[in-house]
């Protein structure tokens, strides 16, 4: 952020305060959240803005260079030696021609409005030198240039009398150009931050501008390089779907877009999102042992890694890394293992409720909560159960609950491990969730496992749900766990079931497939309005994930609509509140 806002927000005591920005995460690493409560009260990413047709689509292609650069210099944190890289780039003139050829064979050039992403000046002005010289009118433009030289660059693209300006950081943010079509990537670039804001330039929707084309050149790594950062950012994708999604080659896009990488390139990302996702234990204690006894939080920061990373290793989680990189954390305690693995299955909360009231749980445990609420009736309780199954697994006794609060006590390092945890989760916080009202802690479009969603409708045993749907009498609320993208590994024929999206407010699901439509379960489904009762959607994409089963997307309630026949009933409902882009997207294209 300029020096002269933050002076000015320093000064300021405004009654409300509101910030619009383009750029949350900044590549100057400050938190321009800091003034706002450190909360983002609603966003708008990369994929719901094409999805509404707020951004330009685009076309990207992965074009392999043929330029190997694993031994130019790098540090983790800090990414390639850039005068080295430099230095090897514009030594290459077989990589301009091959540039040039892949720009000829995707765009009409004479055309064309483009940028070029630089490494630093040097590359920057030997990109534009090479371009003349192959006939494209190209320029330079810098730090070195002057305001008035960077301004008639622009104005000539525009113009069309310049087909491409190279850059290096110039235009990563505050230039708006709409006319740009065509973006090329001449550098390898880790930052999320830095490669959305790039290509952002070319986003902008503009009357004679179908789509934007994106040329991404790519070459042998560093072996530290992710490239998993890069393509998350750009498919909105979770890193345990992505490595799918290169193989089977991008097939879940918003309309208009399409991702493309050439053989080499596929083979080049696919080894270093597997290299990302198979980092070993070993390696990790010995980077905690190098930065000393730091915090959960600045080991992620120092090392790159995220907190999916070190859980899914089932190895002891952060206090067992702690433990074995040497540092005094104290003995384990009785289940240590099974706290170790419900550390992992928690990542997935995301509303402020859950990461307030389980923190408070966890400062506050010990027997005397158990006074507070009858069982399983207040909010606070059936918080207190979800935790409670999270902690220790659907089978624990429910009546224990406060109780086991109390079993913490005797595991300091994870009691500490838990806080750092809650307090990473609400750091990255990214959505909206609609708080429900009444005795369920549950909000719309908050993900939750199947045990916290039984927990939060009372059931006190959830260990005993062996099918997708349950109802709740003393609720009146029919609950259905819904997975889109059935397999024949982990369904049968009978339960595969056709359930998918049809628009952002209707779905359609089958009911289990014993069920009439005039039985007494199939007139509860079609008059549940009437009798008073209500009917809840939790969907998930698949049954597997990164770190074992996925959590559940609570789509919130819905109202019966139509039907078509039975055993299974084939079930039309209409939700209150639309899906979310991303879920919309898998739950309309995963079902076919």
């Amino acid at each position: 952020m300029a020096p002269t806002y933050a002076r000015l927000l320093d000064h300021v005591r405004p009654g409300v305060l509101l910030g619009l920005t383009a750029t949350p995460e900044r590549t100057d690493g400050q938190d321009v959240t800091g003034w706002f409560g450190g909360r983002i009260a609603i966003e708008l990413r990369l994929w719901e803005a094409l999805e509404r047709g707020l951004l330009c689509p685009f076309q990207y292609f992965g074009v392999h260079d043929g330029v190997d650069v694993s031994r130019v210099p790098w540090r983790r944190g800090a990414g390639y030696d850039l005068r080295a890289l430099s230095d090897v780039y514009t030594a290459h003139h077989a990589r301009v021609r091959l540039i040039v050829q892949a720009l000829v064979d995707r765009v009409e050039v004479s055309t064309m409005r483009g940028l070029g992403f630089c490494v630093d000046i040097d590359h920057a002005e030997f990109m534009a030198e090479r371009f003349r010289s192959h006939g494209i009118d190209a320029v330079a433009v810098s730090s070195r240039s002057g305001a008035e030289e960077r301004r008639r660059a622009l104005e000539d693209l525009r113009a069309r009398r310049v087909s491409i300006v190279f850059a290096v950081d110039l235009f990563n943010e505050g230039v708006d150009i709409p006319e740009v079509d065509t973006v090329l990537f001449l550098r390898p670039t880790e930052s999320a931050t830095v490669f959305l804001q790039q290509l952002g330039r070319g986003l902008r929707l503009t009357d004679d501008k179908d789509c934007l084309t994106v040329l991404d050149f790519i070459g042998q790594q560093h072996a530290g390089f992710r490239f998993d950062l890069r393509y998350r950012a750009l498919t909105g994708t979770s890193r345990a779907q992505l490595e799918r999604q290169v193989a089977d080659g991008f097939p879940y896009l918003p309309a208009g877009c399409h991702i493309q990488l050439d053989r080499v390139t596929t083979g080049i990302v696919l080894e270093n999102v597997r290299a990302a996702l198979r980092l070993r234990w070993r390696d990790l204690v010995s980077e905690l042992r190098a930065l000393g006894d730091v915090d959960l939080a600045t080991f992620l920061d120092d090392t790159g890694i995220d907190l999916e990373q070190l859980y899914r290793r089932k190895a002891g989680g952060w206090a067992g890394l702690r433990r074995e990189a040497g540092f005094d954390v104290g003995g384990p305690g009785p289940g240590d293992a099974k706290l170790a693995g419900a550390m992992g299955r928690m990542l997935h909360i995301d509303d402020t409720e859950r990461l307030d009231g389980y923190a408070e749980l966890l400062a506050a445990a010990d027997a005397s909560l158990a006074a507070e609420g009858a069982p399983t009736r207040s909010r606070r309780d059936r918080l207190a159960l979800m935790l409670h199954f999270s902690l220790w697994g659907p089978t624990a006794d429910a009546a224990e609950r406060w109780a086991a609060l109390d079993w913490l006590a005797q595991h300091p390092a994870r009691r500490e491990e838990f806080g750092e945890l809650l307090d990473l989760l609400r750091a990255r916080l990214s959505h909206l969730t609609l708080r429900e009202g009444g005795a369920r802690p549950l909000h719309v479009h908050a993900t939750y496992s199947r045990d916290e969603a039984l927990a939060a409708f009372g059931l006190e045993n959830p260990s005993t749900m062996r099918q997708g749907v349950r109802y709740f009498e003393d609720e009146s609320a029919d609950v259905f766990f819904v997975t889109v993208r059935k397999t024949e590994d982990h369904y049968s024929p009978t339960t595969r079931y056709n359930d998918h999206a049809v628009s952002p407010t209707l779905f359609h699901w089958e009911s289990q497939s014993t069920t009439p439509a005039d039985s007494a379960t199939g007139r509860r489904y079609q008059e549940h309005e009437r009798r008073g009762s209500t009917v809840h959607l939790f969907i998930r994409e698949s049954k597997q994930g990164l770190l074992g089963a996925p959590p559940y997307c609570y789509a919130g309630t819905a109202t019966y609509v139509s039907h078509e026949g039975e055993r299974p009933m084939r079930i039309l409902w209409r939700l209150h509140h639309p899906l979310p882009p991303a879920l919309f997207r898998s739950a309309k294209v995963a079902a076919g």
